[in-house]
């Protein structure tokens, strides 16, 4: 099985789209500044991926 294909970009979205709604959701939690500025980054960092991975899935589906 060497010839496995990688994630595409519609996984890489959703994994990304996971990851900025984990963020958020443990963002709601009373916890300690350093936890709250990774939560944020997390959600940032989903966000961005979202924005990326998306663009790139619609570009892929549908070549102008």
């Amino acid at each position: 099985m060497t010839d496995r294909r990688g994630l595409g970009h519609g996984e890489r979205f959703s994994f990304s789209m996971a990851l900025m709604v984990v963020s958020l959701l443990w963002m709601a939690r009373d916890m300690a500044l350093w936890a709250t500025v990774l939560c944020e980054a997390g959600a940032v960092g989903g966000a961005l991926g979202m924005l990326y991975f998306g663009w790139h899935y619609m570009r892929s589906r549908f070549p102008s």
